[in-house]
């Protein structure tokens, strides 16, 4: 049983299953099926209980004794035949052929135990879907119960995730209703939630930011060998001061210093060597095509599924950037499809890599022990034909990173200028790369100075490096001051996020921890999983809690109301997450028991929906807006045990700590 028809067809052609079917493919001793994604998916609570259906205070924490399960509507033709098939007399084996991770694991058994099949299961695992791949994997096939802690695994954070979005969004919802009928629903959920909070937080913190204007003095230098430019600066008491806080301070040492000489300081040149990139996991991957061609999350997740479907790549959902020393040994196949594949600009580099041939990867790019359930994305031995427009955008990025991993070190060499006028002093900075190496055949993407998140974000003051070189100048060498300018400048607030800013914030989620287990956690798995951040940020949209804008994202007012009006910390906070992916992970490798770790999710929920139950909700404050005079409501702050007086209307802000009298009854 496979995860999807391309899938299934795939597996039959390289396993000599010969014939045609809209549903299986049989013969050679063998049928062939396929789920269609997920076919089976969790009852809402009334399939349970219709007293459940009511959204009521009494009928909450809702705890099913056991999850009922029933074939999705949309394909439940298919459920049906795979059904049979499961059931079916002279069938003896089935081997679980879904995607060779934990929500592959999940389709499986959901379709498997609704069946109500016992027999004998065999895992089929790989990352790759050409025949010889596919060959070898089914010749190593292990029993389904070596599997049973990734099983248990999938279970547990499916079911933790129902119970803390049933009962959570319920209770939140019922909460706010208290402020008026016109509410609606309030989905609140293990990771959706803390994935606004990061959105929101970065909103709130750019809305109340106040720009401090500060000026720069520059001096522009003439030397026998050319010009170049210096910025002022201070070291004082261990601190580097660049900047004025006055106009008049910076004009009045530019008028001190006008006419008088200037003489080299101090002259220093240092050379940089820079390694190769990591090979793409798909959170990088979607990052960068996020990057590079403003492709969302999803459409980088869908593209490069299609090309693993066609066999060209790896399997997209990896959270590893190492191969294994396995892997390592079937790299020269890879270069040979590159070689024989449709990306005729690499060819200079493959007639290069060949003249050094034999060549093996760095031990930075193969470590066993960093590949979990996955390797990195790297082309597969079938050379590319016939891609063309975002397909083969995707395939290009893929190619040019592992074939950059076999080229040398990128050479810079870094120039700095101290220039001293009257004791002051001026600092010059400068680049020239003296050899290309790795980055000819995988150039990094240079984002444009214009280029901003958002206009209004201000002018940017990063310390500006010349791009190209600087003239030979010499300690001690004299130098004429040819010009000095003050420039003004104003403090800018954080950048709103792109999609690929909140991946990484999303995979970074929770390293601030203080729990080592947890941010060890975090760093594997942080908000989510490589597979899911795409869905989610998707999810997040369709429920108006954010949108695009250009290419940002950022939080609706309604997101920012969810955020700023939850009372539980624990909901939007990424240590949540981290915690659970811990124990998940222990669960996996067969150290965490599915029951211990379920039993406290029910503790946790229990105590969310009483929490949620004695919280205020948002009420109307007697006093008026002092902006438009509309009446101002009472919302939780994001800092835990102070609120903020907000006004809906025109969306003014005031801190400050309401009276009981103010928030009124939490019931």
């Amino acid at each position: 049983m496979a995860e999807k028809p391309s899938m299934g067809r795939a597996l039959a052609e390289a396993l000599g299953v010969t014939g045609r079917g809209r549903n299986l493919l049989e013969g050679n001793g063998l049928v062939v099926t396929w789920c269609v994604g997920h076919l089976v998916e969790a009852l809402n609570p009334e399939g349970y209980d219709p007293a459940w259906k009511p959204w009521r205070w009494d009928r909450l924490p809702i705890f099913p004794e056991a999850f009922r399960y029933a074939p999705i509507a949309q394909t439940r033709d298919q459920f049906e035949v795979v059904a049979r098939l499961l059931n079916r007399e002279d069938i003896t084996d089935v081997v679980n052929a879904t995607d060779a991770g934990r929500e592959g694991e999940l389709i499986f058994d959901l379709v498997y135990r609704l069946a109500g099949c016992a027999k004998p299961v065999l895992r089929f695992w790989t990352s790759s879907l050409t025949p010889e791949a596919i060959r070898e994997a089914y010749g190593a096939m292990k029993p389904g119960e070596a599997y049973a802690g990734l099983r248990d695994a999938a279970r547990s954070r499916q079911e933790a995730d129902w119970l803390v979005g049933i009962n959570a969004t319920r209770a939140q919802t019922l909460r706010m209703r208290r402020a008026g009928p016109e509410e609606g629903v309030w989905s609140v959920g293990r990771v959706q939630t803390p994935t606004l909070a990061l959105l929101v937080r970065r909103e709130l913190d750019i809305r109340t930011f106040k720009p401090q204007p500060f000026w720069t003095l520059r001096a522009r230098f003439a030397h026998v060998n050319g010009a170049y430019e210096g910025r002022w600066f201070k070291e004082q008491e261990g601190q580097t001061q660049e900047r004025f806080a006055h106009e008049e301070e910076a004009r009045a040492l530019a008028a001190r210093l006008e006419g008088k000489p200037g003489k080299v300081k101090s002259a220093t040149g240092r050379t940089e060597k820079k390694k190769p990139e990591l090979l793409y996991d798909l959170t990088a991957l979607q990052k960068e095509a996020n990057k590079r061609f403003g492709f969302t999350a999803e459409g980088t997740l869908a593209l490069a599924q299609a090309l693993y479907e066609r066999q060209l790549i790896s399997y997209p959902r990896t959270s590893s950037r190492h191969l294994t020393e396995a892997d390592a040994q079937k790299a020269p196949h890879w270069i040979k499809a590159l070689a024989q594949g449709q990306l005729a600009e690499l060819q200079p580099f493959l007639d290069e890599l060949r003249k050094r041939w034999p060549v093996k990867l760095d031990k930075r790019f193969v470590n066993d022990k960093e590949v979990e359930d996955h390797a990195a994305l790297v082309p597969t031995e079938k050379p590319a034909r016939g891609l063309e427009g975002d397909e083969l955008r995707i395939y290009d990025l893929i190619a040019r990173r592992f074939l950059a991993a076999y080229f040398p070190d990128r050479v810079e060499a870094k120039t700095t200028i101290i220039t001293e006028v009257e004791g002051e002093t001026f600092k010059t900075s400068g680049t020239v790369v003296k050899e290309e190496g790795w980055s000819a055949v995988d150039p990094p993407h240079r984002r444009k100075k214009a280029e901003k998140a958002d206009p209004a974000e201000g002018e940017d003051d990063a310390d500006e490096e010349a791009e190209g070189g600087l003239p030979a100048v010499k300690k001690g060498e004299d130098v004429d001051v040819a010009s000095l300018h003050p420039k003004e400048g104003k403090t800018t607030p954080p950048k709103r996020m792109s999609e690929g800013d909140l991946l990484a914030a999303m995979q970074g989620a929770g390293r601030e921890l203080d729990d080592e287990a947890l941010r060890g956690a975090m760093r594997d798995c942080g908000l989510g999983t490589p597979a899911t951040r795409a869905n989610m940020i998707e999810t997040l949209i369709k429920r108006a809690y954010i949108e695009r804008k250009r290419n940002v994202l950022l939080p609706t007012e309604k997101g920012i109301r969810l955020i700023e009006g939850l009372p539980s910390e624990a909901l939007r906070s990424a240590e949540l997450t981290g915690s659970w992916e811990a124990r998940l992970e222990r669960m996996r490798r067969g150290e965490e028991p599915r029951e211990a770790f379920m039993a406290d999710i029910r503790a946790f929920v229990s105590g969310i929906v009483a929490e949620l139950q004695d919280a205020p909700a948002p009420q109307v404050h007697g006093g008026p807006c002092p902006k438009c005079g509309q009446p101002l409501r009472i919302l939780p702050s994001t800092r835990r045990g102070e609120f903020v007086h907000r006004c809906m209307a025109c969306r003014h802000v005031e801190a400050g700590k309401p009276t009981p009298a103010e928030t009124g009854s939490p019931h």
